[in-house]
């Protein structure tokens, strides 16, 4: 009987709670220098509309990140959001965060990643989401020089590919680094990719790096990294014509051969297209004055 009892109050407890947490990642596996976006869910369970704003500069969203040794992982910011939050009764909002340049997540290793929400009705921590970091493999590296005005030093950016073989497929990577100032910019994930075909990278003269790679049996894919790590450009082909190949013409890179299949191209028509000629006029037909047509 007290057991029941105390087991009704842990319920009633439970459900008494005006707010509840959850930190959820779309995967647990991220290569070092991955972004790693997490999504922090909070539920209302109160009878009235919650605001969640900043206070005395401070963010109404932060984290505990530990590392498998249980050592508090060095904070880099803070997420900033400006614009308070909203959450009415019964109602549950998410927000996404990229919590790569908010901690010092630069090691390979297990975490845990703890939110934890101040409202008005006190601070909520969510249960702890477990990532891990990991090292990809790197398939080929070059350094680029950056275009530069004269009488400024030179720039220069390296260019990695990395593979990670996951459980279901290999993914492709494209990381970006400054080796002069010992800054690493981000990883870029290009997607799947068939690891028993090389992937074609080549870079511009503008310090950009292009990247053509088979992603399936007739499809390729195609992304343009710039020298901050961003992807500029992003396309999809297929071999069923002629085979997409990269090639240089004085400087500039650009995909030869296959068939664009995303995004599509628009061709604008000829004037012979939008204007055909009328069709032939129809052959007269020839009457039979013998009733069951042309005789023999």
């Amino acid at each position: 009987m007290r057991a029941t009892i105390l087991l009704l109050l842990v319920s009633l407890n439970v459900v008494a709670a005006p707010l509840t947490v959850q930190v959820r990642s779309a995967k647990d596996t991220f290569l070092v220098y991955e972004a790693i976006p997490v999504t922090v869910s909070i539920h209302n369970y109160s009878s009235r509309s919650l605001q969640l704003e900043e206070s005395n500069q401070e963010s109404w969203l932060d984290f505990v990140v530990l590392d498998e040794n249980n050592g508090i992982v060095h904070a880099l910011g803070h997420p900033v959001f400006g614009q308070p939050v909203l959450i009415p009764p019964g109602e549950t909002v998410s927000q996404t965060i990229d919590v790569l340049p908010l901690y010092e997540l630069r090691e390979r290793g297990a975490y845990r990643i703890q939110a934890v929400v101040k409202s008005p009705l006190g601070n909520v921590e969510s249960a702890p989401l477990r990532v891990w970091l990991t090292n990809g493999r790197e398939l080929w590296t070059q350094e680029v020089g950056l275009p530069t005005a004269e009488g400024t030093p030179e720039q220069f950016r390296t260019y990695t590919l990395l593979a990670y073989r996951g459980p279901h497929d290999d993914s492709l990577f494209v990381g970006v680094r400054d080796d002069a100032r010992q800054v690493v910019y981000s990883l870029v994930s290009l997607g799947s990719f068939l690891s028993t075909v090389a992937p074609q990278p080549r870079a511009d003269r503008a310090g950009n790096l292009h990247v053509l790679y088979q992603n399936g049996p007739r499809s390729f894919g195609y992304v343009k990294v710039d020298p901050s790590a961003k992807a500029l450009e992003r396309a999809a082909y297929s071999d069923f014509a002629s085979s997409p190949t990269l090639t240089v013409n004085d400087g500039e890179v650009s995909v030869t051969g296959g068939e664009q299949t995303y995004p599509k191209t628009e061709r604008i028509m000829t004037d012979e297209e939008l204007n055909p000629p009328p069709p032939p006029a129809p052959k007269p037909k020839r009457h039979w004055w013998w009733p069951f047509g042309p005789r023999a």
